[in-house]
């Protein structure tokens, strides 16, 4: 195998951030320049070019007419949080509300921050919905924008008073119908929460069980002390949100040994989930994780950047379905956030990892118009079972950052089935291309430059065009002002 070239010298943690100097970071989004050495893109994208998708107007930005207002059953903005006593009024006003709705009906929150807690309950949510009486089955929330109407969780709690600070659970063995979230901020504050983690607790925004279909739309969930949803079977659709600085605090109170993602899911058989026009940034785990159900994720138009651990945690689907979509891995806003952890640094491993199989069907995951960048570790690893990868202009940059010798891979007895790849670009990674053992399939052109490791051991796959020192191909990706919240007023028709 030859060498493709060196690359500059590898960057440490902090030492990356020490670089930064006086870089502005604004809102998530870091933008840095290191003199002559550019050591990695900043969030910008590669390429910036807008998707297109289909839209449809449908009002998705009206209240809801119908709604509950929390105001009417005694709820008063508290934005500065002064104490218990009006985090548990505004609590109670928001399960006055829901029963006041009844099952399947609505809530509605207007304009304001509205801190929420209680005092009492050791391992319980705040709200329990279809279940001894929080809140009846089926509710659903909509505000007057995610920047005008927020919920978050009070600080005015001690751990050991009540270490589960879920705001929302929709309990197991209840028929929940359809479930609207939209048009709200959900804050979980866990910046000035204490270490729930040693009292057996910890913080979810939305736990779903039971059946019915969840839709969320135009909100920003943010500062969740674990996940940000715990989807199981009954999320549906996940449009025109921003997740942010979601298990953060899972990470830094267990000195690395436990992390948590945006988005944890069941891939449902026939009810496949839809994420689109969506931005992600900062978790110690990944964008989305798979744990269960050969059913199928699509995830199309969205902006990644800060994925502890990768973009996607694959243990099952039938599919998994990426298109338009720009992921960057390591950031200099997520190391900020993390605490060092020797031996456990989730700082931006990788983009797709297969380690365990959950399900019957082996997954296939296809690609088109893709750029994943700025990995600690390797992009793709197989290392159970098996999966197929299809698709086209697929660009991988700046892999290898900290360890690992290799860009694609499969391990033990994990094998990529068939790779069936058009155009696939691999540019300055600190390792060779491919490391396969018993792999097989075609890319019908590799274009690649400045791989420490060259071409590498491609097994049984085939490469017909070889284009050593062409260019990165140039996917059609979003940029990070056009997808998240506040983004349009129609909704994505999805095909």
């Amino acid at each position: 195998m030859t060498d493709d070239s060196g690359l500059a010298s590898q960057i440490g943690r902090r030492k990356l951030l020490a670089l930064l100097g006086s870089a502005a970071v604004t809102g998530g989004v870091v933008h840095e320049v290191f003199g002559s050495r550019f050591t990695g893109p900043s969030e910008e994208p590669l390429v910036s070019v807008e998707g297109t998708p289909e839209t449809k107007p449908d009002g998705e930005n009206a209240p809801e007419p119908n709604g509950e207002n929390i105001r009417d059953h005694g709820a008063k903005p508290n934005p500065t949080d002064p104490g218990i006593e009006a985090a548990e009024r505004n609590l109670n006003a928001l399960q006055a509300a829901a029963q006041a709705a009844g099952a399947h009906g609505s809530i509605y929150v207007p304009e304001g921050t509205y801190y929420i807690g209680r005092r009492g309950a050791q391992y319980e949510p705040f709200n329990r919905i279809g279940a001894d009486g929080d809140m009846p089955p089926g509710i659903s929330i909509y505000g007057a924008g995610p920047q005008a109407s927020e919920l978050a969780i009070t600080e005015r709690l001690q751990a050991g008073s009540h270490p589960v600070q879920t705001a929302f659970r929709y309990m197991d063995d209840v028929n929940h119908g359809t479930v609207v979230i939209r048009d709200i901020q959900l804050n979980g504050n866990y910046e000035n929460l204490p270490n729930l983690r040693d009292s057996g607790g910890g913080s979810r925004c939305i736990k779903v069980g039971g059946n019915g279909d969840l839709h969320i739309s135009n909100t920003y969930i943010r500062g969740w002390y674990q996940e940000a949803i715990l989807g199981r079977d009954v999320l549906r659709t996940v449009n025109r949100c921003t997740f942010e600085d979601n298990a953060i605090a899972d990470h830094n109170y267990s000195g690395g040994r436990h992390i948590g993602h945006h988005i944890t899911t069941h891939a449902s058989n026939g009810n496949p989930l839809k994420v689109t026009n969506s931005r992600f940034i900062d978790c110690s785990g990944s964008a989305i994780d798979v744990r269960f159900n050969a059913g199928e994720i699509s995830v199309r138009n969205c902006y990644v950047t800060g994925t502890g651990a990768n973009f996607c945690k694959l243990s099952a689907a039938s599919l998994l379905d990426v298109r338009r979509v720009y992921h960057r891995a390591n950031t200099p806003s997520l190391e900020a956030k993390l605490d060092d952890t020797p031996g456990h640094e989730f700082d931006g491993r990788q983009f797709i990892q297969r380690i365990s199989a959950r399900a019957d069907t082996p997954p296939t995951v296809r690609l088109n118009d893709v750029i994943t960048t700025n990995m600690t570790d390797y992009a793709l690893q197989c290392r159970i079972d098996e999966m197929t990868i299809e698709g086209d202009m697929i660009a991988i940059a700046k892999t290898n950052m900290r360890e690992d010798n290799e860009v694609i891979r499969d391990r033990g007895p994990g094998l990529f089935s068939d790779i069936d790849i058009d155009r696939l670009s691999v540019h300055e990674c600190n390792g060779m291309v491919f490391d396969l053992n018993s792999s097989s399939g075609t890319i019908r052109t590799l274009a690649r430059n400045n791989n420490q490791g060259g071409l590498g051991n491609t097994a049984d796959l085939t490469v017909e065009t070889d284009a050593k020192g062409q260019e990165p191909f140039k996917p059609s990706v979003p940029s990070p002002s056009a997808v998240g919240i506040n983004t349009a007023s129609h909704s994505v028709v999805w095909r």
